[in-house]
């Protein structure tokens, strides 16, 4: 007979692991790039031309159509939870390479805020970038954590020290991934590592200078 000391013990890494995927979706790369896009987008100069229409196209080739991932999770025929994972995040992935740099060419041709096409550019680079680690060199660096901690650097970019309360986010993602066992540490120091750079070398050859107004 059981005592009564065994049967709550493996509930608690269930529930742990439950949580970090919880904040895991909820700290989901189209979701995040559609709060820092809308966040610029109320930090622009109203009389910018064509402010709202590059906020638009930036919306749906940033975020919207990334976030068309999602509808991976629906499990249809798929009845293993790792597969189904696995088959959101590789649609993630060949969703974000396809829509960032077709999101440029049209933010290029619209004439849209320089801002809107350096941040395509970015998601653009920061996806090659976590290719060439998961793919190539065969390295899982995570690509939850750049999806935080390039939104994150822009923002501080910008910003500074007033936005420095969002850098929480990124210890966040780290124990939700840690806990839904999606990542070990360096690896998810590797993805935040990876995004903060390129976004902050981005935003600088694209000729924003740190606490500079948005244009």
């Amino acid at each position: 007979m059981d005592s009564p000391q065994t049967n709550p013990k493996p509930t608690k890494p269930l529930a742990l692991r439950v949580i970090g995927e919880v904040l895991s979706q909820l700290l989901n790369v189209p979701l995040l790039s559609g709060a820092l896009i809308t966040f610029i987008f109320f930090n622009l100069p109203t009389d910018l031309p064509n402010r709202a229409e590059g906020f638009g196209w930036a919306l749906l080739f940033i975020s919207l159509i990334p976030l068309c991932s999602l509808l991976f999770y629906i499990p249809g025929r798929v009845k293993n939870w790792t597969k189904i994972l696995k088959r959101q995040r590789t649609a993630s992935f060949i969703l974000m390479i396809i829509s960032y740099p077709i999101g440029f060419i049209v933010l290029r041709m619209t004439d849209a805020p320089r801002i809107y096409e350096a941040l395509a550019i970015n998601y653009t680079l920061i996806t090659l970038g976590l290719i060439v680690f998961n793919l190539i060199l065969r390295y899982k660096a995570s690509g939850h954590a750049a999806g935080v901690a390039g939104p994150v650097a822009a923002v501080l970019y910008f910003f500074g020290l007033i936005a420095a309360p969002l850098v929480s986010l990124i210890p966040l993602t780290i124990f939700a991934r840690i806990a839904a066992k999606g990542h070990n540490v360096w690896e998810l120091v590797t993805g935040s590592v990876l995004s903060i750079s390129i976004t902050v070398l981005t935003l600088f050859l694209y000729g924003f200078n740190p606490l500079s107004p948005l244009q």
